[in-house]
């Protein structure tokens, strides 16, 4: 109780600062606020020796065939990319979604997704925390229904601007750890579900292979697609070297019928994640514990 005065305060200096941080990104020419959220976050990894070490050991576990160089490499690529993507994010209000559009330069594979729906199913399109994920969403949900689940952020305010985003885009927002039945529902009714499912996280999870070592990874993806008879697809987002993106949607992961085991389909869609990464391993977010939860019995 004693606490709560003081974490008012604040969280409402860091949506100050956040909004702030928002109208003068929005100012600056495209070009600057990228170079300026990737700066930033170069800067904090150099900073910031928690989150530096973090990263690098999750490289290490990761990559031990590297040298220390180039995971580092990789590290401090993980914070400008990071950086640059939220420079990014922030423009989403105030940009149509032709604007947006012109930052992909390629697009592959959609016709799974697009398909999927068409003929009456709905369709669980996993991703990852790699590339422009919200871009992804973005794109989607200009061709198709699109939902996804987010978890919810400590501060209300932070949370509701951050949804008011993604809604501005047309994507309906199921919040984490709430009733399942809205997803259900939207699912039978032939719509899009995006879910993230690369993360160590308090929702129901299953232990599956990553880079070599078993991970506890969220299943539910595999869970609803067998409760709803929708698709399972992955589909991931790249920044290419010119600055553009490419995204690319995978194809159908067989999922077997309710009640047997789902096991292999989160074990496919994490593998394909994963072969993703290992194309771009700059652009995930390393910084994540992944390995966090032991493996009982191992």
């Amino acid at each position: 109780m004693r606490n709560r005065p003081l974490k008012a305060v604040k969280n409402g200096l860091l949506f100050g600062l956040v909004a702030g941080i928002f109208f003068f990104l929005n100012a600056l020419p495209l070009s600057w606020a990228r170079s300026l959220g990737a700066g930033l976050g170069r800067l904090f990894f150099v900073l910031v020796p928690y989150e530096r070490k973090k990263t690098l050991r999750q490289l290490e576990l990761a990559f031990p065939e590297k040298r220390g160089p180039e995971r580092r490499a990789i590290a401090s690529g993980v914070f400008a990319h990071l950086g640059r993507g939220a420079a990014e994010f922030m423009r989403f209000p105030l940009r149509s979604m032709p604007q947006l559009e012109a930052w992909v330069g390629e697009c592959s594979g959609f016709g799974h997704l697009e398909a999927c729906v068409k003929g009456g199913r709905g369709a669980i399109a996993v991703t990852a925390h790699v590339g422009h994920w919200e871009l992804l969403a973005a794109y989607t949900a200009a061709r198709l229904p699109v939902a996804v689940v987010a978890r919810q952020l400590y501060d209300e305010r932070l949370n509701a601007r951050l949804n008011a985003f993604r809604r501005g885009k047309n994507i309906t927002v199921f919040e984490r750890n709430t009733s399942v039945k809205p997803i259900l529902r939207w699912l039978k009714e032939g719509k899009v579900l995006g879910v993230l499912c690369d993360q160590d996280t308090g929702v129901d999870s299953l232990f599956v292979d990553f880079f070599g070592r078993p991970a506890k990874t969220p299943s539910g993806a595999a869970w609803l697609a067998q409760a709803t008879g929708a698709g399972v697809f992955t589909a991931f987002s790249a920044r290419r070297p010119d600055g553009l993106y490419r995204l690319r949607y995978d194809g159908e992961i067989p999922v077997p019928p309710r009640g047997e085991d789902f096991s292999g389909v989160v074990q496919e869609y994490t593998r394909r994640t994963e072969a993703f990464i290992r194309e771009v391993p700059e652009q995930w977010a390393w910084n994540h514990n992944r390995w966090r939860s032991p493996k009982p019995g191992a």
